[in-house]
């Protein structure tokens, strides 16, 4: 993520505890992290990981856009279309693991879908950071090979292939390949 819109992310974290009335050592404990983990959050040190900001955003009943958006226009703008143009260049992404850009795609409210746009480094992958949510996921395999890591399985994926599956159980994807880019593109039911 870059330092703009880490500010951003910090900023919108930090007024979210303030406005709740508590002390950073208290909402760290109330969202499940430690007090260090929120004060990098809200300071933008250290990178954010889908992780906290999953947990942050569970915690205030937030989406995970809420607090990724570009602007503090945060959410739907309540019309039945939403239109993201040239999707890959305007949305920042999150680096994620290594050599993962994950990019979250439009606005979670109002839709019962999330699109999100993943591109790997040859090796490239976040086994370490598998996250769990309520609801379904499907990706496509836009160019390459990625593992699905789902639990303690692993599900190989070739470019034109495309998965669905349960979010309850952790999950991760990871570049099958060492050499060669990946790309996929997919969707979650919100929240997460």
């Amino acid at each position: 993520m870059d330092d703009k819109l880490g500010a951003l992310v910090g900023q919108r974290i930090r007024r979210l505890r303030v406005q709740s009335g508590h002390g950073l050592r208290e909402q760290a404990r109330a969202i499940g992290m430690s007090a260090s983990s929120l004060s990098a959050l809200e300071n933008n040190r250290g990178g954010i990981s889908l992780r906290r900001l999953q947990q942050v955003a569970s915690h205030f009943d937030l989406h995970i856009t809420d607090l990724l958006a570009d602007t503090d226009q945060a959410g739907s703008n309540g019309r039945p279309v939403e239109i993201i143009r040239s999707c890959t260049a305007a949305v920042r992404g999150v680096q994620r693991g290594h050599g993962v850009v994950y990019q979250v795609v439009g606005s979670g409210k109002n839709h019962a879908i999330q699109p999100y746009f993943l591109s790997f480094d040859p090796g490239g992958g976040y086994g370490d950071d598998q996250i769990s949510h309520v609801g379904e996921e499907f990706a496509y395999v836009l160019h390459g090979e990625v593992d699905l890591l789902l639990g303690p399985k692993a599900h190989r994926l070739g470019q034109g292939d495309m998965v669905r599956f349960r979010t309850e159980e952790p999950h991760a994807f990871r570049n099958a390949s060492s050499v060669g880019m990946a790309v996929v593109i997919g969707a979650a039911t919100p929240p997460w």
